[in-house]
């Protein structure tokens, strides 16, 4: 089912926007992951789609239909929340099947549909249990195979691994993925976890403030930042940012004037900083002083101090022990330049190409 917003605009008191003329098409059979901050958006947009919140203004589609004025029961969604709201008195195959109980649908019909829900989300062997016998990792796989029991037009999850373990939430956003593929249905994922949405996403929408500040695929939104908020809201390292006055002298002649007359801030990524020129697009040289260095397992970074600006590295490991300053390279990949509005003026090597 594809989702398509027009001019969708959603005010509480009908003063204030708290959603501000959203615009965007999710296609047919994607996982789309809507991600931003606390309080920029995701939930209520969520909540739009679902039809659990109605627009102030504009139009919602699915597909070619107008549900703009229809409720959550009539969009025909699954949804799946932080909070599992299993029923703990049923079992695990009567909390699958309850939504066709619903339905009126047979027993046996519905019997049979959750025992094959429940092997698809890799629950087959609980099916008697409660939930209060289950991990958390369980009780989620069962809220999405309770969601997808009715045939939904969409999956909407409301950042449904908040409440697991770090190494649960990496496995489970896995299994999320190997059901969205497997079943096909339209997915809505929100979370405020870039690592998750990064990893888990065909696509990714960054809200904040009630807008959309970009809508595209994970590569894209790292390479190709179209504002300074998703350069420093996507990628970690945390992007370095610096006026862009301060590399002026390092830029001339390797960056049009038009361009540098108008950039206000610099963004360089921490593997953007390199200590030889290996032919890796390399767009201009800096000299610096050398800090502090860390290694934590494979990951090593360093930092350094350039016209009194703290830049970290994470390609400088291997430099000797005793270099305190030296001459170091910027790459064009990871190099970005930013407006005074903060829009994106200039995007490393993409501009090169």
């Amino acid at each position: 089912m594809k989702v398509t917003f027009k001019d969708v605009r959603l005010s509480y008191d009908g003063k204030t926007d708290t959603l501000k003329q959203l615009n965007f098409t999710i296609p047919d059979g994607a996982l789309v992951s809507l991600l931003g901050p606390s309080g920029g958006g995701k939930t209520t947009t969520l909540n739009l789609i679902s039809g659990l919140l109605p627009a102030t203004s504009g139009q919602i589609f699915f597909g070619d239909t107008d549900v703009t004025k229809q409720d959550a029961l009539q969009r025909k969604v699954g949804m799946v929340f932080q909070n599992y709201a299993l029923y703990p008195h049923l079992s695990v195959r009567d909390n699958i099947a309850f939504p066709l109980k619903m339905q009126h649908v047979a027993k046996a019909e519905r019997y049979q549909k959750a025992e094959e829900l429940a092997k698809l989300v890799h629950v087959d062997d609980q099916l008697n249990k409660k939930p209060g016998e289950l991990s958390g990792g369980q009780q989620q796989r069962v809220a999405i195979a309770r969601a997808l029991a009715k045939s939904p037009s969409l999956l909407l999850l409301d950042e449904p691994l908040s409440n697991l373990d770090a190494r649960l939430r990496i496995e489970m956003r896995e299994e999320i993925r190997r059901i969205q593929r497997e079943t096909g249905v339209t997915t809505i994922f929100v979370t405020h976890d870039q690592d998750e949405a990064l990893h888990i996403s065909d696509a990714i929408m960054v809200l904040n403030d009630g807008r959309i500040q970009q809508f595209s695929t994970p590569t894209q939104l790292y390479d190709r930042p179209e504002n300074l908020f998703v350069a420093k809201f996507i990628g970690e390292p945390v992007i370095n940012t610096l006026p862009a006055e301060k590399l002026a002298a390092d830029l001339t002649n390797h960056i049009d004037g038009d361009i540098l007359v108008r950039a206000e801030t610099a963004g360089i990524r921490s593997e953007a900083i390199v200590p030889n020129d290996y032919g890796q697009g390399v767009l201009t040289q800096i000299h610096a002083s050398l800090h502090q260095a860390q290694k934590y397992g494979r990951e090593a970074t360093a930092t350094l101090d350039y016209q009194g600006e703290t830049l970290l590295s994470t390609e400088l490991a291997g430099l000797p022990r005793d270099q305190s300053e030296g001459d170091f390279f910027l790459t064009r990949a990871g190099f970005f330049l930013f407006d005074n509005r903060g829009e994106l003026i200039y995007g490393g090597d993409a501009d090169d190409q």
